[in-house]
């Protein structure tokens, strides 16, 4: 089974990129607490994946998003998407879970990624503002009303991995993740005639498709736009650096190569990444692609440069890793 595995950064330099429950009237970013370290700031993976949703609505809108359906109410309330895999990309690509009373499917995500998370602690901000005008707030006899929120500067990081024999292909096991297709989406399957395996009891869609939205993921993850405050706090969320390659197994073999420097700014650990180019050499089956944005860890290029490895823009990194998709067939199983 071969997946693309990689490791990618955000740059956000003054930021409130995905806000938890507010206190009052002040707005709070999420964030992790180590003691003895300070405040990890954090996108969780909904957020992220909201993004990647809306990226790929913006640029192929060829490839329709899943519907988004409601049931029951209060407590009981549940929201759900379609559950198609066949019809809708994020529906093959991020999984879903339908449960109602005449059937349940679900399938796991074929893609998988990590928290977004800071590489380092960082001090949160508390900005202090007032909404005031000429004229008395209603209710208010200073004529302002108080507000707050939290903000930060850091570098995120994400580890992605993606099945790439999952992606399309759709099985029919009962088994939680694993019951992907229903009565209504087997009986369109088997209408437009796809591939079966009895064995693995899985309908497959064409590989021109199956590479079509994988190459199309990979896009909109170089061009990737989103998060919160982003009127106060203008950001670019695309990566500013990343390094995949398509690999054997689904274990990050980037997940330790960027160490942060006594100053807490990212850094490409040449150790960390020598061990896993040794030890994961026999499993690498691509190039290793690598993207970073000038201005933002310059001096990454030196040990790049030592293992053969030259950066791009991260943008045409992930675009090089779509043709290389496109080139290799055999590598969706």
């Amino acid at each position: 089974m071969a997946f693309i595995t990689g490791l990618m950064l955000i740059d956000a330099p003054a930021s409130a990129l995905n806000n938890g429950q507010g206190e009052d009237t002040k707005a709070k970013v999420k964030s992790i607490y180590v003691r003895g370290q300070g405040y990890y700031p954090y996108v969780s993976a909904q957020s992220f994946r909201y993004w990647l949703r809306s990226t790929m609505q913006k640029y192929f809108p060829g490839l329709p998003t899943s519907p988004v359906y409601t049931a029951g109410a209060g407590k009981k309330q549940q929201a759900f998407t379609k559950g198609d895999p066949i019809n809708y990309w994020d529906d093959d690509l991020l999984g879903y879970m339908r449960a109602e009373k005449s059937e349940t499917v679900t399938r796991v995500s074929p893609l998988r990624t990590g928290t977004l998370v800071s590489v380092a602690p960082v001090q949160i901000v508390d900005d202090f503002g007032v909404m005031a005008r000429a004229e008395k707030v209603e209710g208010d006899k200073e004529g302002v009303l108080l507000h707050g929120h939290e903000f930060y500067r850091a570098t995120l990081q994400l580890p992605f991995s993606l099945d790439l024999a999952s992606a399309g292909t759709f099985t029919e096991v009962r088994r939680t993740g694993y019951q992907n297709l229903g009565q209504e989406t087997k009986a369109e399957a088997q209408r437009l005639n796809l591939a079966f395996d009895a064995n693995a009891h899985a309908y497959r869609l064409d590989v021109g498709e199956r590479t079509n939205r994988i190459q199309s993921l990979l896009t909109a993850l170089g061009r990737i736009e989103g998060g919160a405050k982003q009127t106060l706090h203008y950001t670019d969320v695309s990566p500013a650096f990343v390094i995949a390659a398509v690999t054997r197994g689904g274990n990050n073999m980037f997940g330790r190569t960027v160490a942060v420097r006594s100053d807490n700014q990212p850094i490409l650990h040449k150790a960390a990444l020598a061990q896993a180019l040794q030890v994961f050499a026999g499993d690498i089956l691509s190039p290793v692609f690598v993207g970073r944005s000038e201005g933002f860890m310059d001096d990454a290029s030196s040990t790049l440069a030592e293992f053969g490895l030259t950066a791009v823009h991260p943008r045409e990194a992930l675009d090089a890793l779509a043709v290389a998709i496109g080139e290799h067939p055999e590598w969706l199983g």
